[in-house]
């Protein structure tokens, strides 16, 4: 007992060196002080308590015209209009295609069914801000205890990872990462009932009251408001592997040295392959005591925290555009408040003994229509500031103008009034600035394929039977797949490329291909008859219901009618009627013969004949 007990010990003290060297080290340190002042100028606080003492015993207003939130808003806004996913597609192109289409919809039900467009949409905000954003990606589990995949946007403030870590992707690197979060003392000892002596007495040996929920980052105890708080240290630990590789076995298989021996005296060949692997684990301090230590539920051997960088620096703290764009706004601010009081406030210069009551002459300079006496004799002359207000209103508009200039958003991507009248020109103008915030939507895309690849970890993990499942598209349809344990099999088997797309949300390749062929055809402005040529086309690659028959159907129309069969005919031309040899003209194609026919309108000869013979045999009766 005094053994494990000294085991436990070493690990609380290991676990907390880890926390308090990502808290203390100088590049975590100034990234958590930063980027507490980040989001307090975007939100407005912009004013240090001594500065706003200072002002107030001038009489000078503590002006704030927050010119960073708009530029965040705007890229904020960029980002939701993007129409990203992450589909997988496998090494063997045709016959992965199905498997592809489910995985990929599986993946889209999982973002879907967590919400992940909101939580992601956090995450991409705190990134703007401090620098840093960052997912979990874990599993969870229904009431019918079926698998959950849960994507869920963290704090960025909670989170501290190995400061010595400067690769984008943390499992390349760091050595553990950990989470720091405020419970209140009810849910600790809910969480763990086993350790409610340890809790409550950590509770009331610990005197330190934390001001602020998120911001002060040392304190583990909140007694006003009955908090405490759990160190989370995921941490890889060193683990050694002897593998034998023989003849004599089916595979190779893990031994120790003295299996080793026996092996090598029946297999002289055989080897012993030695590695060195890192193996997740999972430990969780309350103060002094380790309420939960465990190897990680996910064999991925990952972490399940996902990093969201905007910009870092060399030394591997993150930031921002707000970091930029502080200096600016503070001088626009000082400059606003500065200009304001010379305008509202004015000076009096006189000799002594001008003026009886001074602070009567206060008063009265204080009024617009105030009356000023002094006595003849003196000098006394009042300053407006006009000259000084107007040159601090000039350098807060050049402070204005360097805003844009700093973060690269002009006024064309603002939607403010600009030189520009072209619409060609603003558009130009709104593709540079996207030219300029590419590098922080590239970063995203990072993010994603490492959200991607966890999902597809999770899944072939935790998702162990059939079922059936929906998705909703962008265009608000909802197509139903099965996920059969043939298809589970061979994606466990498989290899998938996780790629991210900047495509319509569309939920198969068939899809896909459909909404490309339609843009193309679109953008090239066919001619009708051609649009009409590939309607059947357009058909078999959309979701329509029986769409074979009708492709079918679609074709046989289109088709030329059969060539009419040759046919012999002798006719006595002078015995047809007009309308007779007009028809059969126009059946040779002697289109001038049929006018004519009609035009002359020739009766038959036989008819001729009888009209002669009955006019000759009037003419012999007369």
């Amino acid at each position: 007992m005094t053994k494990n007990k000294t085991k436990d010990e070493e690990l609380v003290t290991s676990l907390k060196d880890k926390f308090n060297a990502a808290v203390e080290h100088e590049t975590w340190k100034s990234f958590t002080s930063n980027a507490t002042n980040d989001f307090e100028f975007k939100e407005g606080i912009q004013w240090t308590a001594e500065e706003i003492e200072t002002l107030k015993s001038r009489g000078q207003a503590a002006t704030v015209e927050n010119e960073i939130k708009p530029i965040i808003d705007r890229i904020v806004g960029q980002y939701k209009t993007m129409k990203t996913r992450i589909i997988f597609k496998g090494r063997n192109v045709g016959q992965d295609e199905t498997n592809n289409d489910t995985l990929s919809a599986l993946a889209l039900h999982i973002q879907q069914n967590s919400d992940y467009e909101f939580e992601e949409g956090d995450m991409f905000e705190d990134g703007q801000t401090c620098g840093f954003g960052c997912i979990e990606v874990r599993i969870d589990y229904e009431k019918d205890l079926s698998p959950k995949i849960i994507l869920k946007a963290e704090n960025s403030l909670n989170i501290f990872p190995d400061p010595n870590s400067r690769n984008y992707d943390w499992n390349q690197d760091a050595d553990f990462v950990c989470r720091a979060k405020w419970v209140s003392f009810e849910r600790a000892v809910q969480l763990y009932p086993q350790h409610k002596e340890a809790i409550e007495g950590f509770q009331n040996s610990n005197p330190l009251v934390n001001a602020s929920q998120t911001m002060e980052r040392n304190n583990f105890v909140d007694a006003r408001l009955k908090r405490i708080r759990l160190i989370e240290v995921w941490y890889k630990e060193v683990v050694r592997r002897k593998v034998a590789i023989s003849a004599a076995l089916q595979s190779p298989t893990e031994m120790s040295d003295s299996d080793f021996k026996k092996l090598k005296m029946l297999d002289p060949q055989a080897r012993l392959h030695e590695s060195v692997e890192n193996k997740m684990r999972m430990g969780i301090l309350c103060g002094e005591t380790l309420v939960e230590n465990k190897e990680s539920p996910y064999e991925h051997n990952l972490f399940p925290f996902v990093p969201y960088f905007v910009y870092r620096r060399k030394n591997g703290e993150p930031y921002s555009i707000v970091r930029m764009l502080k200096d600016p706004q503070m001088e626009i601010n000082k400059r606003r408040s500065k200009a304001l009081h010379l305008l509202s406030t004015n000076q009096a210069v006189f000799e002594e003994g001008a003026v009886s009551d001074k602070d009567e002459l206060k008063n009265e300079m204080a009024k617009p229509d105030g009356q000023i006496e002094f006595r003849k004799g003196f000098n006394f002359q009042i300053n407006k500031n006009i000259d000084l207000a107007v040159s601090q209103i000039n350098l807060q508009s050049e402070s204005k103008a360097s805003m844009s200039r700093i973060s690269g958003i002009s006024d064309e991507a603002m939607a403010r009034p600009s030189e520009m009248r072209s619409g060609i020109g603003l558009q130009r103008k709104q593709m540079m600035t996207e030219i300029i915030t590419a590098p922080i939507f590239d970063n995203l895309r990072r993010t994603r394929m490492m959200v991607g690849k966890l999902i597809f970890e999770l899944i072939k993990q935790f998702y162990n039977e059939e079922k059936i499942f929906s998705v909703t598209d962008d265009m608000k349809q909802t197509q139903n797949f099965a996920l059969t344990m043939d298809i589970l099999t061979t994606i466990r088997e498989g290899i998938y490329d996780v790629i991210i797309e900047e495509a319509p949300n569309t939920t198969t390749i068939q899809e896909e291909q459909f909404a490309y062929l339609a843009e193309l055809v679109k953008g090239l402005g066919l001619p009708p008859n051609v649009g009409v040529a590939l309607l059947p086309i357009f058909v078999r690659l959309s979701g329509l219901k029986n769409k074979d028959e009708v492709a079918k159907t679609l074709e046989q129309l289109q088709q030329s009618p059969p060539e009419k069969p040759k046919m012999s005919l002798s006719l006595n031309w002078s015995e047809l009627y007009a309308e007779e040899k007009a028809a059969f003209a126009k059946e040779l194609g002697y289109t001038d013969l049929a006018a004519f026919e009609m035009k002359i309108q020739r009766p038959p000869k036989h008819l001729v004949d009888t009209a002669s013979e009955v006019m000759l045999k009037g003419m012999q009766t007369d």
